[in-house]
């Protein structure tokens, strides 16, 4: 029998306390190719037979219970070894398939997708559309994924195994395993929160069952890191910083299995526009609770003169989507914001920002908002 695979140490990090839905604990072991579960049903059923035939045994005549006792165990033992070269078979048989399937690069986001594209999603009205391993459409088969490529996705490779009979030389990842696709790209706040998005619906109708890691792909190919920003809203709303996997130790040609895992390629697809409310009403729930700032509503803050204030953002972004001459831009607004009792006009950019400061506090003292393009995730946490 094969020797166990050495244990792939993870880093721990500090869990988050939050009112509701406490963070489950989760743990990440290496198993070995042959599992514990294969062997305790071998032996279950060898005992069983021997006792049954033992007991016809007790009735036969003396002369002939050694040589009956002998037959039945020769072939108890030919049926173990039976099973054994079946699951062996079934090994042999796992069939890795690209990751990113060229076939349908024209339609790459469509549909089933050019990644895993003979996985078919899993659908329920008004909830995203996703694939979990195991589940009755796996017909209880775990995701095994293969390759560390990030230049191309299609070098990459997943297949499905029965847990008793892994790929050789697996490597099984013990909790929930979140595997990410996204078309664009996690730098970006918002092509990232919206990949983010359909995990924490799938999270809030699950128990609030919190990932031990997650995989994260773009066109089939490995990303190991995401915006600062959506890094620690996925902190505040699953109470804990992700770990992003990126499998040291492992060598490009060893499959690794998980668990439990949840693929989602479709982003936001599927959702009702209520489960789309109640998903942004826990994210801002546990935003609030994080950067500690109260749930109730702000009091409207007054002047001087006993009128209302009227808060006045300019959030300005840096590089090609930013103004091409900011000070007289903001030279407008400030002279229009001066005709008005109350007025106050505050310029904000979003790349000197903290998350708790761009999206809580700000959003806590502004009426207006003033952005020239795309600010998507701030409207959905105000």
């Amino acid at each position: 029998m094969a020797k166990s695979p050495p244990e792939l140490s993870r880093p721990t990090y500090p869990t988050l306390k939050t009112p509701s839905c406490p963070k489950q604990r989760t743990t990440m072991s290496a198993s070995s190719l042959y599992s514990p579960k294969l062997s305790i049903f071998l032996l279950a059923l060898c005992v069983s037979l021997f006792t049954l035939y033992h007991i016809r045994f007790l009735h036969a005549p003396p002369s002939s219970t050694s040589w009956s006792l002998m037959h039945h165990w020769e072939r108890v033992t030919n049926c173990t070894q039976e099973l054994e070269s079946m699951a062996e078979k079934l090994r042999q048989a796992v069939t890795f398939l690209p990751l990113k399937d060229l076939r349908y690069a024209d339609t790459a986001p469509e549909g089933h997708t050019w990644f895993m594209s003979s996985m078919h999603d899993t659908r329920e009205e008004g909830e995203v559309q996703h694939q979990q391993f195991p589940s009755e459409s796996s017909k209880g088969r775990l995701l095994c994924l293969k390759g560390k490529e990030t230049h191309d996705g299609s070098w990459n490779s997943y297949a499905l195994a029965w847990p008793e009979a892994l790929p050789i030389n697996a490597t099984l990842l013990k909790g929930l395993t979140f595997v990410s696709y996204n078309h664009y790209n996690y730098d970006n706040i918002w092509h990232g929160l919206s990949a983010m998005v359909p995990f924490v619906s799938w999270h809030r109708r699950n128990g609030c069952e919190s990932p031990s890691r997650w995989i994260l792909y773009h066109w089939g190919e490995l990303r190991f890191n995401m915006s600062p920003w959506l890094k620690i809203l996925i902190e505040a709303t699953f109470g804990g910083a992700p770990y992003i996997e990126n499998f040291e130790g492992v060598n490009d040609s060893q499959p690794v299995c998980f668990e439990k895992s949840v693929v989602m390629r479709h982003n936001e697809g599927g959702m009702s526009r209520d489960t789309m409310i109640e998903t942004y009403d826990l994210m801002r729930c546990k935003a609030k609770v994080y950067c500690n700032l109260s749930l109730e509503g702000r009091i409207a803050e007054v002047n001087k003169q006993g009128l209302p204030v009227i808060g006045m953002t300019l959030f300005m972004r840096t590089g090609t989507r930013s103004f091409k001459n900011e000070s007289a831009v903001i030279g407008i607004f400030e002279k229009e914001c001066a005709k008005i009792d109350g007025c106050r006009l505050m310029v904000a950019y979003s790349n000197n920002l903290t998350f708790c400061e761009q999206v809580c506090k700000i959003l806590s003292i502004f009426s207006f908002f003033i952005n020239n393009y795309n600010l998507k995730h701030i409207k959905y946490f105000n």
